[in-house]
């Protein structure tokens, strides 16, 4: 599960517009509070790749909703299986795409992927590297041609855990009502809260951040069975002794909402390999 660090303003097509990140961010999981960055943002938080069906055709569209700074971005997210072959091994490897628009504009506002994933991602385990698993990838932007990536790239990206099990606290059986219908979701809640000092000369930077992370997932949602995913984060610094120019910054809240809106099979590449 990785956390993916987006630009702090989201929702727009910049979400994914630098190289990689459509990709690397349907891998994205939850918040690693350790490890998140102050303002990031998480597309789809709440999906495991490990959980993945690769049905050829299924697809899947959210809304995902970032608040932060007193602003509010609308995304909506595609993500398919169009594809499948052979890997190297003589095992199988699925198609992944992944499409990102600002709901109204057309096809020149969006930013498209498509990943080759090996089957053996359900077994990734932590600290595994993600170019173990994706050996061919492509993006586009807008209407321009799609550009072949280099796996090499995804050499650093590995996965992370943000909890134990136990960390979780899980009710099954729990009805949810979203624009795709009404789902009966395993519902899984994760608080964290820490804090930590960071001296720097004479003084000392001291943080806390704190995370609620809530998922909603369903068996009957293709793909990730994520139905929906509800992410609030708190992030505040002060310095000691107080230093003239260094405002004490917080608390700081923001806010990430991943919803589905429609789900089927029949999926059609929007990215055509020649």
């Amino acid at each position: 599960m990785i956390p993916i660090s987006i630009l702090k303003k989201t929702g727009r097509s910049l979400r994914i517009s630098a190289a990689l990140a459509l990709v690397l961010m349907v891998v994205s999981a939850v918040v690693l509070p350790a490890q998140a960055a102050d303002g990031d943002s998480f597309l789809l938080p709440g999906i495991d790749m490990r959980s993945i069906e690769f049905t050829v055709g299924a697809w899947c569209r959210y809304q995902v909703i970032d608040e932060a700074m007193g602003e509010t971005d609308t995304t909506v997210v595609y993500l398919a299986v169009v594809g499948s072959e052979k890997n190297a091994s003589g095992g199988k490897a699925y198609w992944l795409e992944v499409e990102s628009r600002v709901p109204g504009r057309d096809d020149a506002g969006r930013d498209v992927a498509r990943a080759l994933v090996d089957e053996r991602i359900h077994s990734m385990a932590e600290g595994d590297s993600l170019h173990h698993f994706i050996s061919r990838f492509y993006t586009m932007k807008g209407r321009e041609s799609a550009q072949k990536g280099n796996p090499a790239d995804l050499r650093k990206l590995t996965r992370v855990s943000p909890a134990s099990a136990s960390d979780w606290k899980t009710q099954t059986a729990r009805p949810l009502q979203t624009p795709a219908g009404k789902f009966t979701c395993e519902h899984r809640v994760f608080d964290n809260s820490e804090s930590r000092d960071i001296p720097s000369g004479r003084v000392v930077i001291k943080q806390k951040r704190t995370d609620h992370v809530e998922i909603y997932t369903s068996p009957a949602v293709p793909l990730f069975h994520l139905v929906k995913s509800e992410i609030d984060r708190t992030r505040e610094s002060r310095t000691v002794p107080a230093v003239k120019g260094i405002p004490e910054t917080g608390p700081r809240r923001s806010r990430t909402t991943s919803v589905l809106v429609a789900h089927g099979t029949g999926a059609k590449p929007i990215i055509v390999i020649h």
